[in-house]
């Protein structure tokens, strides 16, 4: 554990993180506002749950999370197969392991169980980065917890392992010439992908940019969320005064599609601003991995910023008609217990690898 007194806050992280969670808040009372439930005071209470287990994390040494990252992963596994043998199923997924009237989702901890093995994985076989059959076998790691999660079925979530992975392989020197051909490879298994996946995931897709052939079923929220953007024109509305939220045009408005809210209570402004505060925690996480003393320090903040701005990019493009709908939260900001957890405890595992970089 560190324990010096020079212990470095890496103000670049915490400020904003912390501007959006409080942004989050407001938003997830705004939204919620009139819905039966108390999602703020719950939103809070992740909040609190995730300060308590970021703070630790941040003060944990870079080196235990190298040494514990395959225990991590492998319980991280046996989340995504308790989910399949016991989860609930909500909105035509098993994506939850219910404890009373709350639950978790496990393919969310997976998220940075797979970042630390990862990079765990490239720090150890480093010298062997240029080996094909290295590289192979690493995929094969990725292979398992991406087929739990597929057969939940989270295509969305699925999605986001992919761009981190390639991220964390690419700083780590893998040569480029495999990483494209596995991403031309990738786009040529498409076909095959789109052979196995549900017609509502489908129509989703080809609805992304024509929602209004299908106004009253699959196309209505990709519909109303820009109805929503659009409306707040510059300023918007001000907060609370969102009608698609009030009047229950918009679903999901606390959780997947909080950005439209805000689009439409604060406006083109309110979004830029939104927008500013998500680049400027991202590039501090890349900033913490050029700093990093180590391959696993480096891969692992790279792994984390992508992460971040893989979600950021994925919700406010489908939340603005651009991407399809794919059912992912905006980093700090939607509702939801188990990505408030993972982002904090990702902030503070990336204020470790900070911490300890400055005091080489």
């Amino acid at each position: 554990m560190a324990t010096r007194l020079n212990y470095r806050v890496a103000w670049g992280l915490v400020v904003p993180a912390a501007a959006l969670v409080v942004i989050g808040l407001l938003f997830v009372n705004s939204a919620a506002a009139g819905a039966g439930t108390n999602y703020v005071t719950r939103q809070l209470m992740w909040v609190a749950l995730g300060l308590c287990a970021a703070v630790p994390a941040a003060l944990i040494e870079p080196r235990v999370y190298r040494h514990y990252a395959a225990p991590v992963f492998l319980v991280a596994l046996a989340g995504l197969l308790a989910v399949l043998l016991f989860g609930d199923v909500r909105n035509g997924q098993k994506c939850w392991l219910g404890i009373g009237s709350l639950g978790i989702q496990p393919s969310e901890f997976a998220k940075l169980a797979v970042i630390l093995m990862f990079g765990r994985y490239l720090a150890e076989f480093e010298e062997h980065r240029y080996d094909v059959r290295y590289y192979a076998l690493s995929f094969l790691m990725l292979f398992i917890p991406l087929v739990l999660i597929m057969l939940q079925p989270d295509l969305g979530t699925a999605i986001v392992f992919l761009p981190l992975v390639f991220a964390m392989f690419y700083v780590s020197g893998t040569r480029q010439i495999l990483l494209a051909t596995t991403f031309l490879g990738g786009l040529a298994c498409f076909p095959l992908l789109w052979q196995v996946m549900s017609e509502r995931q489908k129509q989703r897709i080809l609805l992304t940019w024509q929602p209004e052939r299908d106004p009253w079923g699959l196309g209505y929220q990709a519909l109303q969320s820009k109805i929503a953007v659009g409306s707040g024109l510059l300023a918007g509305r001000g907060l609370g005064g969102s009608l698609q939220s009030k009047l229950n045009f918009l679903p999901e408005r606390h959780t997947d599609f909080i950005f439209s809210v805000i689009g439409e209570e604060w406006g083109f402004i309110g979004c830029v601003a939104v927008m500013g505060l998500y680049v400027w925690m991202i590039l501090a996480a890349l900033l913490v991995a050029r700093r990093a003393k180590d391959t696993f320090g480096e891969v692992v903040a790279v792994g984390i910023a992508t992460l971040f701005a893989t979600h950021v990019v994925l919700n406010i493009g489908m939340a603005v008609g651009l991407l399809p709908v794919i059912g992912l939260p905006l980093p700090l900001i939607s509702y939801g217990g188990s990505a408030m957890l993972t982002a904090l405890c990702a902030l503070g595992v990336l204020q470790s690898i900070s911490a300890h970089a400055a005091r080489r």
